[in-house]
C-alpha cells in the first residue's frame, strides 16, 4: 500500500498535472492536485504538485518539510514558459538538499546540463561568462567585468582577439585563477558566498544552451552589454561616490573629500551588436535622467529591435510618462530598483530619494507589465535593520527577484561586518532568516545573512579605527546636507560613544 506523501515541482503548464497523474496511476495512489496555499499541510498519502510561480521559494521550503520526498519532474528547459523559472526550480531543489530535505532531482535528464555547470563552477574556480559573452563600458573604461576595470584593454576595439582578453579567457578555460582581475569573486567565494561569477555564469550557460566549457570558445560576438554612459544622477547615496553621481562629485569638491578620477563616455550605445545581443544592462549615474538613454530607446524602436532583455539599474525616482511610453514597445523590461533601508533609513542612505515614491513607481512598472528586481547594498547603515527590508520585500514585492551585494567603499569603512552593535545585528539577521527573501534564490541573500551570523557569533571585535573613519566621513556628509545620523539610525549614532 502506498503510504508516502510526495511533492512534485514542475513547470507552469498542464503537463505538470498530467505527469503527476501518471505517477500516481503507476503507483496505485492519487494525484491530490496543485498546492497554492503556503500554509497547506498534506493529510493523505499520494502525490501533490506546485511550481516556483504558484508559491514563493521560501513558501515551498516550509511546505517541503511536511513531505516524505520532494521531486523535480523531468521536464526540459524548453517546456518552461521562461528559462529563469527552470533555473529557479533547480536552485530550489539544491537548497532543499542543503536543508537535509529528502529530494530527487539530479538524475533527471532535464537537469543534465545545468547540474554539470553547477558542479563545474565549483571545480573550475576561474571560468566566468563575462569575458566570453560580455562588453562592459563603465564611464568610458572597458573591463573584464563591472568590478574590474581599467586594465590593459581599456580602449580595445577588438573584442575577439585582444591579447589581454585572450589571455584571461585561456586561463579560465584551464581553470587557472586570474587573481589580478577577478579577486572580488574569489574573495566572496572564500567567505562561503555564491559569487557573481558562479550565479550569473550558471544562468548564462543555461540561457545559451552550453553543454561544456568548449562551447565558450564558439562565441565570436557579445550577447551581453553592461553600459554606464556617464555619472549624471539625481540623488546622492552615502554608499556611492563621485564616479557615479555628478551631484556627489560637486559636493565632495566643495567639502574637500578626495575625488576618484573618471572619464565620461557618451558613445556606449553605439557599441551594441543588435544581431547577437540578448541582454543589456544600463546603469549610471541614473539612466532615467540621461538623454542618451531615451535616444537609445527611440533608436531601438525605430529599427524594430526591442525583443532583448533590458535591465535598468535605477533609484526609482523618475518614471516619467515619456519613459513608460517608450518602454511599452519592449517585450522584456526589468527595473532593478535599489532599496538600502526601510522608510526613513532608506531616505537617509539614498539621500535625495523618497521611499514612498520609489515604491509607487515600482508598482507602476509592474502594473505596466514590466518586472521589478530589488537590489540592496549591505552596509554599516542597514546591518541592524536589514530584516525590515526583507520583510518589506516579502510584503510589497513578493514575486520580485532580489540581490544583496556587499557595500564597498574606500578603506572598507562602511563594511557591514564591522558594526559597533553586534547584538542588534544578530537580532536583525535572525529575523531575516524567517523571510521568503532569505530562501528566494536571490544572489547573496541567504549566504550573506549566514555569513553575518557567523561573523558576529564568534568572539567578534570591531575595528575601531575603521569605525572612527566612518563617523568622521559621515559627519562631513551630514554637515553638508543638513542631516543628523541620530534622526534616522539612532542606534548607529548612539553606538559612537562605545568606541
Amino acid at each position: 500500500m502506498f503510504n508516502q506523501k510526495i511533492l512534485c515541482i514542475g513547470n507552469e503548464t498542464l503537463d505538470t498535472d498530467h505527469q503527476v497523474s501518471q505517477l500516481a496511476t503507476d503507483n496505485n495512489t492519487v494525484n491530490h492536485g496543485l498546492v497554492k496555499d503556503p500554509l497547506f499541510v498534506p493529510a493523505n498519502p499520494g502525490y501533490y504538485h506546485t511550481t516556483v510561480v504558484d508559491l514563493l521559494q521560501g513558501e515551498i521550503v516550509a511546505l517541503a518539510r511536511h513531505f516524505d520526498l520532494v521531486t523535480m519532474l523531468d521536464q526540459p528547459k524548453e517546456s518552461y514558459p521562461h528559462w529563469k523559472s527552470f533555473v529557479g526550480t533547480f536552485r530550489l531543489m539544491y537548497d532543499l538538499s542543503l536543508l537535509e530535505i529528502n529530494v530527487d532531482y539530479l538524475d533527471k535528464q532535464c537537469n543534465r546540463d545545468i547540474a554539470h555547470w553547477h558542479q563545474t563552477l565549483k571545480q573550475n574556480k576561474s571560468i566566468c561568462f563575462y569575458p566570453f559573452l560580455g562588453v562592459i563600458d563603465h564611464l568610458g573604461s572597458n573591463g573584464i567585468c563591472p568590478k574590474n576595470l581599467d586594465f590593459n584593454s581599456t580602449k580595445t576595439q577588438d573584442w575577439v582577439n585582444d591579447a589581454t582578453f585572450t589571455s584571461i579567457r585561456e586561463r579560465m578555460l584551464k581553470g587557472e585563477l586570474n587573481s589580478s582581475t577577478c579577486h572580488d569573486c574569489y574573495d566572496r567565494e572564500s567567505e562561503g558566498q555564491e559569487s557573481a561569477r558562479q550565479f550569473e555564469t550558471l544562468e548564462w550557460s543555461v540561457r545559451m544552451n552550453f553543454h561544456s566549457i568548449e562551447d565558450f570558445k564558439k562565441i565570436t560576438s557579445p550577447a551581453y552589454y553592461e553600459l554606464r554612459p556617464n555619472n549624471k544622477c539625481n540623488v546622492m547615496c552615502r554608499t556611492c561616490d563621485n564616479q557615479h553621481s555628478h551631484l556627489i562629485d560637486r559636493e565632495w569638491k566643495s567639502i574637500g573629500i578626495p575625488l576618484t578620477p573618471y572619464t565620461e563616455s557618451n558613445i556606449s550605445f553605439d557599441k551594441i551588436n543588435f544581431q547577437t545581443v540578448q541582454k543589456i544592462y544600463v546603469g549610471g549615474g541614473e539612466p532615467t535622467v540621461m538623454h542618451e538613454f531615451y535616444d537609445f530607446l527611440q533608436r531601438c524602436i525605430s529599427i524594430g529591435k526591442t525583443d532583448f532583455e533590458l535591465v535598468i539599474g535605477t533609484n526609482g525616482m523618475k518614471f516619467s510618462d515619456k519613459l513608460l511610453k517608450l518602454l511599452d514597445h519592449f517585450s522584456d523590461v526589468c527595473f532593478s530598483i535599489s532599496f538600502d533601508g526601510y522608510k526613513k533609513v532608506n531616505d537617509y542612505v539614498r539621500w535625495g530619494t523618497e521611499f514612498d515614491t520609489v515604491v509607487a513607481n515600482g508598482r507602476t512598472a509592474i502594473d505596466r507589465g514590466h518586472k521589478v528586481g530589488l537590489q540592496t547594498v549591505f552596509s554599516i547603515y542597514n546591518a541592524t535593520n536589514m530584516h525590515e527590508i526583507f520583510e518589506f520585500y516579502d510584503d510589497k514585492f513578493p514575486k520580485s527577484s532580489s540581490l544583496v551585494q556587499y557595500g564597498t567603499f574606500e578603506n572598507d569603512i562602511m563594511s557591514p561586518y564591522n558594526h559597533p552593535r553586534p547584538d542588534l545585528v544578530l537580532k536583525s539577521m535572525e529575523r531575516c532568516t524567517k523571510t521568503n527573501v532569505y530562501y528566494g534564490n536571490g544572489r547573496s541573500c541567504r549566504s550573506m545573512v549566514d555569513l553575518m551570523i557567523d561573523q558576529y557569533s564568534n568572539n567578534y571585535q570591531p575595528d575601531t579605527n575603521k569605525l572612527n573613519k566612518f563617523y568622521e566621513f559621515n559627519d562631513k556628509l551630514d554637515k553638508s546636507r543638513g542631516s543628523l545620523l541620530a534622526d534616522y539610525i539612532p542606534e548607529l549614532a548612539q553606538a559612537r560613544s562605545m568606541i
